[in-house]
């Protein structure tokens, strides 16, 4: 096996090459709404296992109220109102969630010296529209935003950051997704 899998009181979800000497890149995967981090740990680790020079975060949401999903506690990071556009401009929560995601970013590079152009940001359906909006408005360009089933929330208090306008984006939607409807992908 090449690499080890560490799991935090947190719910965050590590893993990591055997030989941290070997890490030259970092990928983080946000999942999607009422999930955990435990729904992509077998992703994770088969992608490690063919990339043994990556280090994979996975991050679980806090768990909070979602007014779309009748006030019921679940982790999500952010509140969703609702899914048509104008709904989608209230993301309670959206702001610490981006903080932790970056502070993530932050300490692979502080701490281990990953460059930012060797980290990517990638998620599922609100874990993907998290790491847009994260990925697009940060300090430093990342390799590139995975985005699965995923949407641009919050518009209005969206900004792409200097610099980043070439970032690579690779954005996948099913034509019959039944939550998140193609054209809020668009």
């Amino acid at each position: 096996m090449a690499s080890t899998t560490t799991r935090q009181g947190d719910g965050t979800i590590t893993v990591t090459p055997n030989n941290p000497s070997l890490q030259s890149a970092t990928i983080i995967i946000c999942h999607g709404l009422g999930d955990s981090s435990e729904g992509f740990s077998d992703v994770a680790e088969h992608l490690a296992s063919q990339m043994p020079h990556v280090k994979f975060i996975l991050p679980t949401a806090p768990t909070q109220k979602v007014t779309m999903n009748m006030g019921m506690a679940m982790p999500s990071w952010y509140d969703i109102v609702g899914l048509d556009k104008r709904s989608n401009e209230f993301c309670k929560g959206i702001e610490e969630s981006q903080q932790r995601i970056e502070q993530l970013l932050k300490d692979e590079h502080d701490n281990l010296g990953v460059p930012y152009d060797r980290m990517v940001l990638a998620g599922f359906s609100q874990g993907g529209a998290l790491s847009l909006y994260t990925g697009m408005q940060l300090p430093s360009k990342l390799a590139g935003i995975v985005i699965m089933s995923g949407y641009l929330p919050h518009e209005s208090g969206f900004t792409i950051a200097n610099g980043l306008h070439d970032t690579p984006i690779w954005h996948g939607h099913g034509a019959a997704d039944p939550l998140v409807r193609i054209t809020a992908a668009n």
